[in-house]
């Protein structure tokens, strides 16, 4: 049986570099930096089928970041999950190549890469740092937006890491060509029966359907039918949930943040 993801290890990693370092805020985290302190070298150059790759030789790494990421928010994470491989992994494999899919796994993926994402995600977003700017906020377009902008993250990233260091009844899902391609809920709602069905259709009447009918995304957060997204829960009462929506047209991709009225 496949070992499973260890979820306590690799946050606990991210914030042991932030106190060893004295980082304060997200702007004394420049990561070439703090991969040089480790004995990692960051350059960027092609990688056909990866979107970074991680070289390991005894205490010196290098980390190529494919010059086909455009997003500084991508190249971030990018390096960051590496720098979790680095930490995490070190009798694993001197050579691990990742892709885009293998930066945000969380479903399916093995556990090398879903724990080197939480890592990545803490260290960019300190839990704590994330927890006082998102100051007890809805997950609206302006604050996720604001959110992005004072970590330096990709709006994907940033949407999940908002759900992960809820302490309320979030659900984070991205969509693909008009249907779920995976999920994750806050801890909030514990061993309680909640499963959504990958690679089902989205419920017609979401915010997320709008845009692969062709049509606007609303703006704002819509009340939708409960039971269409999460079926029943019989700890949940009440009929809709709220979905702000986020289009992700370069990607043909829509992220959907759930919450309760």
């Amino acid at each position: 049986m496949a070992l499973k993801a260890n979820r306590v290890l690799p946050a606990a990693e991210a914030l042991s570099l932030w106190k060893w370092y004295g980082l304060e805020s997200p702007k004394d985290l420049v990561l070439e930096d703090l991969a040089m302190a480790l004995g990692i070298v960051v350059i960027d150059g092609r990688l056909d089928s990866a979107a970074a790759r991680l070289v390991r030789s005894g205490e010196q790494g290098i980390v190529r970041v494919s010059d086909r990421i455009r997003e500084p928010g991508r190249r971030r994470f990018a390096i960051a999950h590496e720098i979790g491989h680095w930490r995490l992994h070190q009798k694993q494999s001197h050579l691990l190549a990742c892709t885009d899919d293998d930066m945000l796994a969380r479903y399916g993926a093995s556990r090398l890469e879903v724990e080197a994402s939480i890592f990545a995600g803490s260290l960019l977003m300190p839990a704590d740092l994330f927890l006082d700017y998102a100051n007890r906020r809805r997950p609206t377009r302006n604050v996720i937006s604001g959110l992005c902008g004072y970590f330096n993250t990709t709006l994907t990233a940033t949407a999940l890491r908002f759900v992960e260091t809820a302490g309320d009844y979030y659900v984070f899902v991205l969509s693909e060509k008009n249907r779920i391609r995976w999920w994750r809920a806050s801890e909030a709602f514990g061993d309680h029966e909640l499963w959504i069905e990958h690679k089902t259709q989205l419920p017609r009447h979401s915010a997320a359907a709008c845009f692969f009918r062709g049509e606007a995304v609303p703006a704002k957060p819509q009340h939708v039918d409960l039971r269409d997204w999460l079926g029943d829960l019989p700890c949940i009462s009440g009929e809709t949930i709220i979905e702000q929506a986020f289009a992700l047209p370069s990607y043909g991709q829509v992220i959907s943040i759930l919450w309760l009225p």
